[in-house]
């Protein structure tokens, strides 16, 4: 996806950096097909080449095109941005062995839960691989690292957050659009993301439906941005809670369409729950939204109350009246709004792609032992 390009990109910047992206030609998430667009005027080279099993984290390969990434190229760092169990994981670390193995290795993760249900025999022989591969990890969280660490990985890490490009998520006017959705003259409470139990829209949608009967002095409506297998529950659950009339659904939308949607909203609410296989590991929607100047509330569920910090609202998971309490809250305190404003523009000075981009290319500075005491 281009927003996690633009990282590479800035690096590619530097004079003293030859990078080349390999990615997919097409990508399936959150219910859509994502083709490949190339950047205009990026300093990377840019090659896509298709693969097998697309949407299947674990399981994708490339089938064809990547052998000449690694014989001619030549790379100093090999930089992989997947899981360490995963069948590209393992076609990378053969391929680095067999063309360039003097070549350093990175791998990305973002594991969220110490589950083991997950792990077969095969790939728990293939993360075993690639540890004896890597030279560093970049866990999506410090928890994140933990959990590597409990699968063995003894080597050297870093924590990398996600990042949000603020060339796109910034405060911007949506008036017509929002016009246009029925949305003027409300308080806006929006979700993005996939329409599945375990994000807590059935959370969001008694929280809405408590704050509609118990109110009149302000009009709540709640736009909903994504797709899902669970959406006709969700909206059967809406027409018994009598609150149909004041929900927007949304497909999803291309990524670069999302900030216009964002900005739409009054505050933006991410209500996960933590399940047995499955836990919230950041929650990028989260800094978007800071970006664009939105208040934001979330569940204690996994990573989200770290993201959030000081510049949001967090309620116990499942509760809908404290959900219902922090809309409240936001929609009737014009100075806590604002605060949370101002908190959020400098939370995602940690989360910017720049800031992301200098950090990484001193990690890679150090791999290669270019850092001078």
């Amino acid at each position: 996806m281009k927003p996690y390009r633009r990282k590479f990109a800035l690096i590619a910047e530097r004079p003293d950096v030859a990078l080349r992206v390999v990615t997919p030609t097409r990508w399936y998430e959150s219910f859509q097909d994502i083709v490949f667009e190339p950047e205009p005027d990026t300093p990377c080279e840019e090659f896509p080449c298709p693969i097998r099993f697309s949407g299947y984290g674990s399981r994708f390969y490339y089938h064809r095109g990547i052998k000449s990434h690694f014989r001619d190229f030549q790379p100093d760092i090999i930089h992989l941005e997947e899981e360490a169990w995963s069948l590209n994981a393992l076609q990378t670390v053969r391929l680095k062995r067999k063309y360039c193995p003097n070549s350093r290795f990175i791998f990305r993760t973002s594991l969220s839960i110490p589950t083991k249900q997950r792990f077969g025999v095969l790939p728990v022989w293939i993360e075993r691989t690639v540890f004896r591969e890597t030279d560093k990890a970049f866990p999506l969280s410090e928890n994140a690292g933990k959990i590597l660490t409990e699968r063995g990985y003894t080597g050297e890490q870093t924590p990398f957050p996600n990042g949000v490009d603020t060339r796109h998520f910034y405060k911007m006017d949506v008036s017509v659009l929002r016009d246009s959705l029925g949305l003027s003259g409300c308080f806006v409470v929006g979700y993005v993301g996939r329409l599945l139990q375990m994000k807590g829209i059935e959370t969001l949608l008694a929280a809405l439906a408590r704050l509609v009967s118990s109110e009149n002095s302000q009009t709540y409506k709640l736009l909903i941005v994504g797709q899902g297998e669970d959406k006709p529950d969700f909206q059967k659950s809406a027409e018994i809670l009598g609150i149909s009339e004041r929900i927007v659904w949304i497909d999803a939308v291309p990524p670069e369409e999302v900030a216009a949607y964002i900005n739409c909203m009054d505050t933006l609410i991410l209500p996960s729950l933590t399940t047995p296989g499955w836990v919230e590991f950041f929650g990028r929607v989260l800094i978007e939204g800071m970006a664009c100047e939105v208040p934001v509330i979330g569940s204690d569920s996994g990573e989200i109350p770290h993201v959030i910090d000081d510049a949001g609202l967090v309620f116990p998971e499942a509760d809908t009246d404290a959900l219902a309490e922090r809309i409240y809250q936001i929609a009737h305190n014009v100075r806590l709004r604002n605060d949370l404003v101002a908190r959020g523009l400098d939370r995602i000075k940690n989360f910017t792609w720049e800031t992301i981009a200098e950090q990484t290319y001193q990690v890679y500075q150090e791999l290669l032992g270019e850092v001078k005491a």
